[in-house]
């Protein structure tokens, strides 16, 4: 007779699992962030409160600003990381501290670390135009892709307004969308000729073919009748970056990025931009205001009265 198997011990739970859990709901229904910004807190908290249970630590009260510094040096983790996750710490210990179920919040005696915050990937104009050109044909999947960037490209959408965008958001007349960006913020966002004849093209000839259930109003369907998810069309856009030739990596924000950067260059002021990116704050805007050295130089030469 063989000795039966050891039962495996179950996962010790978190210190922080009814309060996360509160903090989750408070996130989504009060402050009405995005269903990716919360799932991202609460990742970072999960992780916390698994730390906070190797110190044997019972309570989100009970952690100290020493215990939150250990935590974040523990890991080696980049600057830009230990900002996003000490962010996510401050903001639940003082959701506890309003509420009464915590007496302060330890992570504000925690200062983040210093970091220079980098430029964005940005595409130059001819490689964008060698990727809007990738899907060239006319099978409804090439029609359909060619619309989504020509789309993604013109507004500077971010990828999760432009996989919910939805039908009766599009005024093509006008040439407008109205999405809804952050915190359920609405904002309208115009578009050029080229996206136009893209989209309308796709509309009218490619979309009713991915049709499965009529009652869906999702503008960009995939091949079975559903939304893109975030995921898929970053793969859509991964593959025709390499058939275009393009060798360094492409994200769904890079065509955002270069969307910014590429009004500025053309003379754009930094507040429409400002607008049209759906940004609360000028202060985020102006990371697009780098300018390559090629541009700045031709200006200089052309406007300077001594150049």
């Amino acid at each position: 007779m063989t000795n039966p198997r050891p039962a495996k011990s179950a996962a010790k739970p978190s210190p922080l699992g009814a309060d996360v859990e509160r903090f989750r709901e408070h996130l989504a229904l009060e402050r009405r962030m995005s269903d990716h910004t919360v799932r991202a807190y609460v990742r970072d908290l999960e992780q916390y409160g698994r730390f906070l249970g190797g110190r044997r630590i019972r309570t989100a009260g009970s952690a100290s600003a020493r215990d939150i510094e250990e935590y974040m040096r523990g890991a080696k983790w980049a600057a830009s990381t230990v900002a996003r996750k000490l962010a996510a710490l401050r903001a639940f210990h003082e959701f506890l501290r309003r509420r009464g179920v915590t007496g302060d919040n330890p992570a504000l005696q925690v200062r983040p670390p210093r970091r220079s915050r980098p430029l964005p990937d940005v595409l130059s104009v001819p490689q964008v135009e060698a990727l809007l050109k990738a899907p060239h044909g006319q099978e409804p999947a090439q029609i359909r892709d060619r619309a989504m960037l020509e789309v993604a490209y013109a507004t500077g959408l971010r990828v999760t307004e432009l996989t919910k965008l939805r039908i009766e958001e599009i005024d093509p007349e006008e040439q407008l969308v109205r999405c809804m960006g952050k915190r359920s913020r609405e904002r309208i966002v115009p578009y050029g000729n080229q996206a136009k004849r893209a989209l309308g093209e796709y509309l009218d000839r490619a979309r009713p073919g991915f049709v499965r259930d009529r009652s869906e109003r999702a503008v960009f369907l995939t091949r079975f009748g559903r939304p893109f998810s975030r995921m898929g069309f970053w793969k859509l856009l991964k593959g025709y970056a390499k058939t275009a030739g393009i060798e360094q990596p492409v994200s769904p924000h890079t065509l955002r990025h270069s969307c910014a950067t590429h009004l500025l260059e053309g003379g754009c002021d930094l507040r429409v931009v400002q607008e049209i990116l759906g940004h609360r704050s000028i202060e985020t805007t102006q990371i697009y205001t780098h300018l390559d050295r090629g541009y700045l130089r031709e200006v200089h030469t052309r406007f300077h009265p001594r150049a």
